[in-house]
């Protein structure tokens, strides 16, 4: 079965994101994430991640990977679960927008699952170092006699910038925009101190992203939306203590305050967080077994692209050409995916390891 992308999602650093569905008609759509096989390094070790990574409901589910040649131009697709709800960024604004204060027994639910999504990254040896709310995407499921939305399954998604887990590992990288060294990775909006102030990316720094993200979805507005520069807010992320909504419950605001421990060694971690009151006393009645079952909308995942595998390897799944070139030339252009107890792909390709910058 050949596929055709229909239209770009999105686009960041390492690739876009494309929608996409078979040429046959059918209506199955799934996202692609691509990028030429010369740049697509990156791409490849997200997929090696995601791939190990797959267990979990909270995690976006990777189908596996395709090279096309399309356009003339030799390209590597990372293929995805598609979500009909877009991000969390997209949710929030649309709270905004109606001037609607999301409940907080909401607002618990959605940390409950961003949290069994964290511990399961953290449990596996990564860490995500680039949580924010367009990176967590929304999948709503539907009651099909009223058409109405009934529950949304958050998914964490877009680890192209995730690194093996070593704690306190320091790390400087180089900022093209401001033409200066920096010691955080990801987003600053969301950056820890740690990470900000020395470089330090251990599993806390996504704990202190998850306290911002709670906070948005909470007020409607970024944790620090009030910097003249990134200088300036470098300057608060270190220096100053995140202002806590006042119009929620003191175990909210104490929840938000074991996230936003200024020394990373005392912050609680996912698992922690998980059994404090705050999320305890609203998904009592939401969790159930079944979440540790791969599902959407009620029914297990399938792999569109085999019902047999969890995991293919395809080529020219999009290719745009007729004189295809041959399949170990093919191959020998993109690498294996690399992370640690991923399975080798495609055995004619070299064998890289991950890296931690």
């Amino acid at each position: 079965m050949y596929w055709k992308k229909l239209k770009a999602l999105g686009a960041g650093s390492y690739g876009t994101v494309f929608l996409a569905t078979p040429k046959d008609g059918s209506s199955t759509f799934v996202a692609v994430k691509s990028a030429e096989v010369k740049d697509s390094s990156s791409l490849s070790m997200e997929g090696g991640i995601l791939d190990a990574l797959k267990e979990s409901p909270y995690v976006v589910q990777c189908f596996g990977e395709d090279v096309s040649v399309e356009n003339g131009k030799h390209t590597y697709n990372l293929l995805l679960e598609y979500a009909v709800g877009g991000t969390l960024h997209d949710l929030i604004n649309i709270y905004s927008k109606c001037k609607t204060m999301v409940e907080e027994s909401k607002v618990a639910y959605y940390a409950f699952q961003l949290l069994t999504g964290i511990s399961h990254v953290h449990r596996k040896g990564f860490i995500h170092c680039d949580l924010k709310p367009s990176n967590i995407l929304v999948f709503p499921t539907i009651d099909d006699e009223y058409g109405s939305i009934v529950d949304v399954r958050l998914k964490l998604a877009d680890f192209g910038l995730s690194l093996r887990t070593v704690e306190n590992e320091t790390h400087t990288y180089w900022d093209r925009g401001s033409k200066k060294c920096r010691h955080h990775r990801g987003t600053l909006l969301y950056a820890s101190p740690e990470s900000v102030a020395r470089g330090i990316h251990g599993k806390a720094v996504d704990i202190w992203a998850l306290g911002c993200i709670v906070v948005e979805i909470i007020t409607g507005r970024r944790l620090w939306s009030c910097h003249e520069s990134v200088d300036d807010l470098d300057f608060k992320i270190t220096h100053e203590e995140p202002v806590i909504p006042s119009n929620v419950s003191n175990i909210c605001k104490d929840f938000l305050v074991k996230c936003f421990e200024k020394d990373h060694n005392w912050r609680w971690t996912a698992d922690m967080l998980l059994n404090h009151p705050f999320i305890k006393n609203a998904t009592s009645g939401k969790y159930h077994p079944e979440d540790h079952g791969l599902i959407s909308n009620n029914k297990v995942i399938i792999n569109p692209f085999s019902h047999c595998e969890s995991w293919v390897c395809k080529q020219h799944l999009f290719s745009t050409c007729f004189h295809l070139p041959s399949s170990d030339n093919f191959r020998s252009r993109y690498a294996n995916f690399p992370a640690e107890n991923a399975q080798r792909r495609i055995t004619e390709a070299p064998n890289y390891s991950l890296p931690l910058c």
